[in-house]
């Protein structure tokens, strides 16, 4: 068998998936991937734009890369080997599939003859993500045939290029491979190829003058481009309130925030009722605001690339069309009476304290622009009923399957996209989860602070029916973990801060430290919950 042949076909796969945007691979080292690594750790080498990650627990590297292709809304690729290696990389996959991110899987396989025979290593990796990949191809590449070659140049570029497409979502490069695995390094034979240009056709939506006049914006969790300035811009000339969830990076100081809290507490009651709301965006962190609507029966227009993805079954109308096209395109007739009522809402006392005060404190002293990665549970919902958004937008979370795996390796992809400071803000559940993808913190040094709220177990469960049951409550839910943090912090050899109360967060942040640092609060679960249910009323005495 020609290695030159491995050689050109895989030299070929690497420069098609470049040319068409792909900048940061992340691999995970094993033999059956062997010719694909070398000749990506060569062509990192040599092209400075190209950023190559090594992380060897594949359920992180997934993750890894998906934090990347979040932040940076671009194609980022997986190199894994054959067997379950590969099957560690679906529950970023399924991420991936349902918050619309670009990931490309490079999964090497053993070759067919190999296949259902006893083989080491061996599974059946032909569309081994199902319905959660957009799209898959398989690339032989060591056959000679010349229309092979032809075939990978064309097909990498036509396969990424619907995969950046909306909806967005992942692609699985199958690649069986035969030994010798061994490529040709060193090789100076340039690799062309013919670029292929894919235009998307951008659909129409006609100017209109919108018959409601009480009119509120209900501005999701954002999966593209931000829109914030266009909002703002609409909101004040068209009068125009803007719910804004946590993940929309769109909050500003005229936006309504912690619409939970608010509709919990009763005080939608205080303003008028809508008699249209324009929702944008994914599934928002607030499942009381979509009761709410369907509750109150308030007509729901859904606008986004993926309009119509509504558990609640209550929209009225889907418009396949991103936020920026539709607010180019409408006016409304709202009174700014009705706008200033709505605009009380920020001006109901709210009382952050405990766990609360953290996103708190974190609002007010960020620096500027600080990219946030939030894990799920109650991190997601405290910041969103706290975070107004006034120091920084750039707010990250997985929230499309809503699982709590794999966040510390996301932030860590976030992290690795700037030379900035960022934070994660977690629970010590979560963080036990995934604490392999604290090595990439250690090993790449990245600039993070991880911001651990150390309650002993899953503090959500606490909010909910089976809490009433304190025989096994515990047992099967609280799940108490003891994990001692300053150990955890020393096994990955990172700075350790234990936070005596939130407030000395704003001293501890505001200290010069470089790479990864871990700061844990103290917290109780039972005390937690009765702070949630003082946070807007009256405060504690």
């Amino acid at each position: 068998m020609s290695n030159e042949t491995l050689t050109k076909n895989t030299k070929h796969l690497l420069q098609a998936l470049f040319q068409s945007g792909v900048r940061h691979f992340v691999v995970s080292p094993g033999s059956r991937s062997t010719p694909i690594a070398l000749l990506l750790a060569e062509f990192a080498h040599q092209q400075d734009q190209l950023q190559l990650y090594i992380d060897v627990d594949e359920r992180s590297a997934g993750f890894f890369a998906l934090g990347i292709a979040k932040t940076l809304q671009q194609p980022v690729a997986l190199l894994g080997t054959s067997g379950t290696a590969i099957t560690e990389y679906t529950p970023a996959v399924a991420e991936a599939a349902i918050s619309h991110i670009p990931l490309i899987i490079l999964s090497t396989d053993r070759p067919a003859e190999l296949q259902q025979n006893g083989a080491p290593q061996t599974l059946s990796q032909q569309r081994l993500f199902g319905d959660l990949t957009k799209q898959y191809l398989e690339v032989t590449l060591q056959d000679p045939h010349p229309d092979v070659t032809a075939y990978i140049d064309f097909m990498v570029q036509k396969m990424v290029q619907r995969i950046v497409s909306a909806p967005q979502g992942p692609l699985q490069i199958n690649l069986p491979l035969r030994k010798p695995l061994m490529p040709v390094l060193h090789d100076p034979e340039p690799i062309i190829i013919a670029p292929v240009d894919f235009e998307t056709p951008t659909p129409h939506f006609a100017p209109q003058q919108l018959a409601y006049q009480q009119v509120v914006i209900l501005a999701g969790p954002n999966e593209g481009p931000s829109y914030q300035q266009a909002l703002a811009q609409f909101s004040r000339a068209n009068h125009v309130p803007v719910i804004a969830d946590v993940l929309s990076r769109a909050r500003t100081p005229e936006t309504i925030y912690g619409i939970d809290a608010l509709i919990k507490a009763g005080k939608l009651a205080t303003v008028p009722k809508p008699d249209l709301v324009i929702r944008f965006g994914a599934t928002p962190v607030s499942a009381s605001v979509l009761q709410w609507l369907r509750q109150e029966n308030i007509p729901v227009w859904h606008v986004d690339e993926q309009a119509g993805t509504d558990h609640s079954r209550h929209i009225s109308r889907a418009i396949m069309q991103t936020p920026q096209a539709f607010l180019k395109h409408v006016t409304v007739a709202n009174q700014p009476t009705f706008y200033a009522q709505w605009q009380t809402l920020n001006q109901v006392p709210r009382h952050p304290v405990g766990e609360l005060a953290l996103p708190h404190v974190l609002d007010q002293i960020v620096a500027p622009q600080t990219p946030i990665f939030v894990a799920n549970s109650m991190a997601i919902r405290d910041m969103d009923d706290v975070f107004t958004g006034q120091r920084t937008q750039q707010i990250y979370a997985n929230r499309g399957a809503n699982g709590i795996d794999g966040v510390v390796s996301t932030a860590m992809g976030m992290s690795s996209t700037t030379p900035q400071r960022s934070v994660l803000l977690t629970g010590d559940l979560t963080l036990f989860h995934d604490m392999n993808g604290l090595m990439m913190a250690r090993k790449y040094q990245l600039p993070i602070d991880i911001i651990v709220v150390n309650n002993d177990g899953g503090a959500i469960f606490s909010f909910l029916p089976q809490a009433a049951e304190p025989d096994y409550f515990d047992l099967l839910f609280g799940t108490p973990l003891d994990l001692d943090m300053a150990k955890i912090a020393a096994l990955y050899e990172m700075p350790f801060v234990d936070l005596t109360t939130p407030d000395d967060l704003e001293k501890v942040l505001a200290q010069t430290v470089n790479g990864p640092r871990l700061i844990a609060y103290t917290s109780d679960r039972q005390a937690n919950v009765m702070a949630h249910h003082r946070f807007i009323g009256e405060p504690d005495d």
